[in-house]
């Protein structure tokens, strides 16, 4: 299905090539799998004894999903990578998790191949029918949340992979930092290098079982954040170092510079401005975060 904007729309290089003839799903096929969502709505919020708590999440939907081939001569290249058209306005493009802005999803002015929801779906049911097993980090949830039902044994989650009973969900940045020795997320998400990672490591994951190193790198890694924290690691000499925190000094320019700014941004405020409104817009700002944090809670897959 060629993509939904019309002609006059200039779309960027695909990011991924079809499976050919030769690379058509059989049962055990390999695939790497990661999803991106939005927003369609603010969470539902309520006073309990007098605190507002979050009765109701976001209500979220799909916005991309990315396969990449796990297998063969073209081993970690992508061959579907989706943009979803929504059906309903966008209440929060939850940017820094998605990575996903205004017009992505937008058939007028979206630069990258836009498709309905149940083309989408389609391509994922066929591969699910045939026999693919999928690997990803929070693969479950990404299935649960599109709606589609998998059997256990096409699910390779590597959130579960590198979990120590009774223990923290480790993150895939810090898997990727500690065992790939890489930086991922460095500004946003990307479904691509999310399911990349995830791939690479299941392939270390692999490795390890075969050396019987699996379980004393997975009791290493949580000795590890359990000393120095689950933040990515850096790695110098051959060893992993905490990265490197901004030093005092720069975090109080820094704040200095914005609160002077912010004091800038109010004194133009209120030149001329009503009290009444500038309680009002106070209010509204306050309400806008509440809600963001909300919606950006009911994304944590990450």
């Amino acid at each position: 299905m060629p993509p939904l904007q019309g002609p006059k729309v200039r779309l960027h290089k695909p990011a991924f090539t079809p499976l050919l003839p030769s690379e058509l799903p059989q049962p055990g096929s390999l695939f790497a799998l990661d999803a991106e969502f939005v927003a369609f709505s603010p969470p539902e919020k309520a006073l309990q004894r007098g605190v507002e708590v979050e009765v109701r999440p976001s209500r979220l939907g799909l916005a991309r999903v990315s396969v990449l081939r796990g297998q063969g001569a073209a081993k970690g290249a992508c061959c579907i990578d989706d943009y979803i058209k929504c059906a309903e306005p966008v209440y929060d493009y939850l940017t820094k998790f998605s990575g996903l802005v205004p017009g992505d999803l937008d058939p007028a002015r979206s630069p990258h191949h836009l498709t309905t929801l149940k083309h989408a779906y389609l391509k994922l049911r066929h591969l699910v029918d045939c026999g693919a097993v999928f690997v990803g980090h929070g693969l479950k949830k990404d299935f649960r949340m599109i709606n589609i039902v998998v059997p256990p044994s096409q699910i390779v989650d590597t959130v579960d992979l590198f979990h120590a009973k009774r223990s923290r969900k480790l993150s895939l940045r810090f898997l990727a930092s500690y065992l790939l020795r890489c930086s991922i997320q460095e500004h946003t998400h990307d479904s691509i290098e999310d399911a990349a990672t995830a791939l690479k490591l299941y392939d270390v994951y692999q490795q390890l079982v075969r050396e019987g190193a699996f379980e004393a790198k997975l009791r290493e890694m949580y000795d590890w954040g359990k000393r120095f924290g689950w933040e990515p690691v850096v790695w110098k000499d051959g060893q992993p170092h905490p990265a490197p925190q901004p030093a005092p000094a720069a975090v109080a320019a820094a704040y200095a510079s914005g609160a002077a700014a912010a004091a800038g941004g109010l004194a133009h405020q209120m030149h001329g401005a009503r009290p009444g409104h500038l309680h009002h817009q106070h209010q509204h700002q306050q309400h806008r975060g509440m809600h963001g944090m909300g919606g950006l809670r009911g994304q944590g897959k990450r």
